[in-house]
């Protein structure tokens, strides 16, 4: 008996039922929108030894299989192609059937499905089953001339014959979801370990140069009027230079306070709310045991701010090179660092170039008086302990899209932190170890360590309000 085939399914030189299919031509690319299977051969074109190509109803569930099940794939990988073709109330509307990935090895297709337990794929060859249950994560060689179920209803785009299909990653790139450099298998889990966070976050805008996440103002709780002045003296001047022609900019911004408050976080901030360069110096980094040395390092830097422009230099611990000078005949090693820095100040000044220094200390009574002046650091910014209004706005920022259960009492934990002195880092170290709190309430470490953990088990994490007063308690124990 002849199995007819079903229109726009790719049937080339094959036999069914020992008969020869009818042959329907590849078009739905150039005369309509194209279908799931159109794109399923885009994907399976753009194969070669180093990329794999990711068929999934779910991205989110494939990536957090992927990165469990990766050592499987046997092949070096610099690209993932995804074809995402979700569950719909649409009855009308194709969608993929199950999470798996296909990749290719010495011109053979291999196949692994992306899920718990046992997947359902099958495999069709002269119109028999190859079989209903591959277990998941495990690699399978696709079989010749057979036919694979990729469409999860009943429609004409539902099955897909394998065949050769000449390399061509154009259409891929067009019409799939492709990320590049990937280089190694083990870069390859190292990028989609993400996804078990991302599950319950928005993906922040990431930093190009060092992959941490590019923070702004909005990271930045509890010190408005402190983004203000910024805002007055660093970012409207580099935004708009032409409204600041003939005038005198301080050049130097000193941020002080308490340790772990948000200077460093604001210092980034700043730089990334206009995109100028920023480079970060702990003060001690100038120091050299070689005489001259150290002033050296920090005209170098001064140097580079300036060709980087629009830039800033961020020194942190600037106490470590800006003490008070003693006057005396007896000078100290590092008198002559500050005597360098206020030279590079002056000359920065004078400059046009829109680049700034920041420079935060947990110690303002140490630096030497005239690094203070005007035309040197002339913007003094006090970044305090913060208060239980400033607690409320960092907590926000650090726990959005966090798996809070109903029980949260928010007032009440922000009183307990007010109470501890908690500061911005201590909230931020708060919610983590909350969560982990929760992870170990729930059983979801002898899981984890048992390899039962599944991708379900992550919507059942919930962070209760017990987890958060363990949290606090914790930190405030080691604050003394």
């Amino acid at each position: 008996m002849r199995v007819q085939p079903i229109t726009n399914n790719i049937y080339v030189n094959k036999n069914i039922n020992n008969r020869k299919a009818d042959v329907i031509s590849f078009q739905g690319f150039f005369n309509q929108a194209p279908s799931i299977t159109d794109k399923f051969k885009a994907g399976l074109a753009a194969l070669d030894n180093n990329t794999i190509f990711v068929v999934t109803r779910n991205k989110e569930n494939s990536d957090f299989y992927l990165s469990r099940y990766i050592d499987k794939i046997d092949i070096p990988v610099h690209k993932i192609v995804t074809l995402e073709a979700p569950l719909s109330d649409d009855d009308k509307v194709p969608y993929v059937k199950d999470n798996f990935v296909v990749y290719k090895k010495d011109n053979q297709y291999k196949l692994m499905p992306l899920d718990s337990g046992y997947s359902v794929l099958r495999f069709y060859k002269n119109s028999h089953s190859l079989g209903e249950k591959i277990k998941n994560g495990e690699v399978t060689s696709i079989p010749y001339d057979s036919m694979i179920e990729i469409g999860g209803i009943d429609i004409k785009e539902k099955y897909f014959v394998f065949e050769d299909i000449k390399y061509n990653p154009s259409l891929a790139d067009k019409y799939l979801k492709v990320n590049n450099n990937i280089a190694t298998p083990e870069a390859l889990a190292r990028f989609n370990s993400q996804a078990f966070i991302s599950i319950n976050s928005h993906s922040d805008k990431q930093d190009l140069k060092t992959g941490g996440k590019q923070f702004t103002f909005a990271d930045v709780g509890g010190l408005d009027d402190v983004i203000e002045e910024c805002k007055k003296y660093i970012t409207r001047p580099i935004e708009y230079p032409e409204a600041y022609k003939n005038i005198r900019l301080n050049k130097g911004i000193l941020l002080y306070g308490p340790p772990r408050c948000g200077k460093t976080l604001l210092g980034k901030a700043i730089a990334n709310e206009v995109g100028a360069k920023f480079a970060y110096v702990n003060g001690n980094e100038f120091k050299t045991g070689t005489v001259g040395s150290s002033e050296g390092n920090v005209r170098q830097a001064f140097d580079k701010l300036i060709n980087d422009a629009p830039s800033i230099l961020f020194i942190d611990e600037f106490d470590s090179i800006g003490k008070k000078r003693d006057g005396s005949s007896n000078a100290r090693y590092d008198d002559s660092v500050v005597n360098q820095i206020l030279g590079c100040m002056s000359d920065l000044e004078k400059n046009d170039a829109l680049s700034f220094v920041v420079a935060a200390t947990n110690r303002k009574d140490l630096l030497d008086p005239a690094l203070l002046a005007s035309g040197r650091f002339g913007v003094h910014l006090e970044i305090p302990m913060p208060n239980e209004e400033a607690l409320s706005q960092i907590f926000d920022i650090h726990s959005k899209n966090k798996p809070f259960g109903d029980d949260i009492s928010k007032p009440a934990l922000i009183n307990m932190m007010f109470k501890n002195s908690f500061n911005g880092s201590d909230v931020a170290e708060c919610i983590t170890n909350a969560y982990f709190n929760a992870l170990e309430r729930l059983g979801m470490y002898k899981k984890m360590d048992a390899k039962l953990f599944e991708y379900s088990d992550i919507a059942k994490i919930k962070i209760s309000q017990g987890d958060f007063i363990k949290s606090i308690e914790k930190i405030a124990k080691l604050k003394g």
